[in-house]
């Protein structure tokens, strides 16, 4: 599978750089499609009116994967039409749900490399064929190491995102499907001479951890979210929601999540499982 990432794209900022990660949106085939009992446009909309009111003039936008439900063509639209709503770029990343090669509707959006005088950031395809777990293929690793020269070269520091996270969550069912060959993913971040941030999706949980100085953070969904510290599937009732970072000229991060709380969407907490 080729991945549709590439290009480059210079953020006009010369400052602190606020992002926002949003993820997860599981868009079905049909506008009002469910899962789990969630219209995940629904969801996507009050999340995105969350991001509207709390984060002032984001920079820029961080899509990372699964934004169809089933990988339909349409569910790409509309998201590019619910994101209308925040003047700002959006930069999308493929998850194990999704078929970009179905739609060329957005195809802008699939750019390799973001950056700014400060900071750069990378953006990894972990998207396997016919498989849920994360990968990251020859292409993306070189990639990646092209990604640290540069911000070794240039003195940036370096954010990836990418879909599949890299390290254990605490959920027994969901932690096989992290990225398979992370060990050679933290042999190329640790050679970035400045600081390190991994931001990834498809845990449907926020998570913040640091390994061997690289911080590694995980979001929710903007539709259902996975019950934390679970053997096996489990959804719980938490709202959906979004990450925001600000990323200062030194370094320095700071992040929080955001949860929808004007509004309920019921889920079906007895489901078994839609993977």
């Amino acid at each position: 599978m080729n991945s549709p990432l590439r290009g480059d794209c210079l953020l006009n900022n010369s400052g602190t750089l606020t992002l926002v990660q949003v993820t997860d949106a599981h868009l079905m085939a049909a506008e009002g499609g469910r899962l789990l009992n969630v219209d995940t446009d629904d969801s996507l909309a009050a999340v995105l009116e969350l991001v509207v009111a709390n984060t002032a003039a984001p920079d820029g936008l961080l899509i990372t994967g699964d934004i169809a439900g089933d990988g339909a063509s349409d569910a790409y639209q509309r998201l590019a039409r619910a994101l209308d709503v925040i003047p700002a770029p959006s930069f999308w990343l493929p998850g194990n749900h999704d078929d970009c090669d179905e739609s060329d509707v957005g195809r802008e959006h699939f750019i390799r490399t973001i950056t700014n005088p400060h900071w750069l950031i990378v953006m990894l395809d972990s998207q396997q064929a016919d498989a849920v777990g994360g990968h990251l293929s020859a292409s993306e690793l070189d990639a990646l190491s092209q990604a640290v020269d540069r911000a070794n070269q240039e003195g940036k520091h370096l954010l990836v995102a990418l879909h599949h996270p890299l390290h254990p969550v605490g959920c027994d069912w969901l932690d096989p499907q992290r990225v398979a060959n992370s060990a050679a993913f933290e042999l190329e971040v640790q050679r970035c001479r400045q600081q390190v941030v991994v931001i990834a999706g498809h845990v449907h949980q926020e998570s913040d951890q640091q390994s061997t100085g690289i911080r590694y953070l995980t979001t929710p969904s903007t539709c259902i979210q996975f019950a934390p510290n679970q053997v096996n599937f489990k959804v719980d009732n938490q709202a959906p929601g979004y990450r925001w970072l600000r990323l200062a000229p030194s370094g320095e991060v700071e992040t929080g999540v955001e949860r929808v709380t004007d509004r309920e969407f019921p889920v079906d907490l007895n489901s078994g499982g839609y993977l």
